[in-house]
């Protein structure tokens, strides 16, 4: 998976992420349950745009009311030391963002481990939950469906453990802890995108401040709990993959106990069903792209391309002075064979670059759709532009973008 889909799939996450913020706002949505509700949906999306846009299985939409454009020439060809020296860049971004992510993943499967082992050694209560407890835990917490507790924990004061069990129990059946690890393989991937931290930390404060709720809802003393919460604040644990009572924006989560505020509503099994059936239609329409053609069929014709840099004062159209698509060639001649056998249709941007006479010297292949190999439209695209005649008003070398619709005859 390359740089440039992880890059893509943050930008339209962060779109994502300010819709849903803005409808929240709009809608002035105060239960807990229902931000968590939607920021969950928005972690998932953005776990799985990459794998949309990596395979290609969002649909593409042609928007062929837009007219095909050359998006620039630049004179003169480019030197070979520019492009070495533009690759290099490259490569040593992918190789920190690598680095970076290995880093926070090796953190993440670190803690998960650390945390299974201290879970398997606890020494297990006899309860309907898979409650445990063991002195390497100093704080109540929650690791997926095992609640820890310290190993004092049975001396407490009954008042005291069912508070703290409501909340834990509140944490299992909300599966905040799994939720939790999926925000941060979120974040050890798109570590780059701040609203990944923003996310992940939200979700943490929401699935506090519910189970807070929980324990308030089960007729337990808010004063009492603010109380316990401060407490344990005091003894915060060492892994950071488990849920913890008293490790997450306690300050101001004992206001909002002090303030007596009403637990919110708990939401349907049927909302989070049809929040996931909202969600599929609108991953796919986000990770969904459009391309400008000419409804032309079997003919090289121009196209926006924003990989070439546009020239001072080269018009927008590809006017009378810049470099012109005369014709002369059908890319039906050079449809590739295994392609036409299996009836596939397919698209590809090329950039070439034109001497004064009009003369193809050198060409590329910018994108090609489908971009498997084995249909073989990239090098078919190639030899249409070898073949292909154009016009070059300027006195020097030029460049144009176009693109080469292979399509089936009806």
């Amino acid at each position: 998976m390359t740089l440039a889909i992880l890059l893509n799939s943050a930008l339209r996450l962060l779109l994502i992420g300010a819709g849903v913020w803005l409808v929240l706002r709009l809608l002035r949505a105060r239960n807990p349950h229902v931000e968590a509700l939607a920021w969950r949906m928005t972690l998932l999306a953005g776990l799985v745009l990459p794998a949309l846009l990596y395979w290609g299985l969002a649909p593409s939409f042609d928007a062929v009311d837009l007219p095909a454009i050359v998006s620039g020439a630049v004179a003169g060809p480019a030197p070979a030391s520019a492009a070495g020296a533009a690759t290099m860049p490259i490569g040593m971004l992918a190789s920190i963002y690598l680095a970076v992510s290995l880093l926070l993943l090796a953190r993440l499967v670190s803690g998960l481990v650390g945390t299974w082992r201290i879970s398997r050694d606890a020494r297990p209560l006899e309860s309907a939950d898979d409650i445990r407890v063991s002195a390497l835990v100093r704080s109540p917490a929650t690791f997926g469906t095992t609640i820890l507790l310290p190993s004092d924990a049975q001396r407490w004061p009954a008042e005291r453990l069912e508070a703290v069990l409501a909340h834990e129990r509140a944490h299992v059946q909300s599966r905040d802890g799994y939720w939790s690890w999926l925000a941060q393989l979120h974040t050890s991937i798109f570590w780059f995108n701040p609203l990944a931290w923003w996310l992940q930390h939200r979700l943490e404060v929401l699935a506090e401040t519910t189970s807070d709720d929980a324990v308030v809802a089960a007729s337990h003393d808010p004063i009492a709990y603010a109380e316990l919460l401060l407490d344990f604040a005091r003894h915060p644990n060492s892994r950071s993959v488990a849920m913890s009572v008293a490790e997450s924006n306690v300050s101001k989560r004992i206001e909002r106990l002090l303030a007596r505020t009403p637990p919110a509503i708990a939401l349907p099994r049927a909302v989070r069903w049809a929040a996931v059936a909202v969600l599929v239609p609108a991953v796919v329409l986000a990770a969904s792209t459009t391309q400008a053609e000419s409804p032309l069929k079997t003919v090289a014709t121009p196209a926006a391309a924003p990989a070439v840099a546009r020239h001072d004062g080269w018009p927008a159209d590809a006017g009378h002075d810049g470099v012109r698509l005369r014709g002369g060639v059908d890319p039906d001649d050079y449809y590739p064979a295994a392609a036409k056998q299996q009836r596939v249709e397919g698209k590809v941007v090329v950039q070439v670059a034109v001497d004064a006479g009009g003369q193809v010297i050198d060409e590329r292949v910018i994108d090609v759709t489908p971009a498997s190999p084995e249909y073989g439209f990239g090098e078919a695209a190639m030899e249409v532009a070898r073949h292909a005649k154009f016009t070059n008003p300027r006195q020097d070398v030029s460049y144009m973008t176009f693109m080469v619709k292979f399509a089936l005859q009806n």
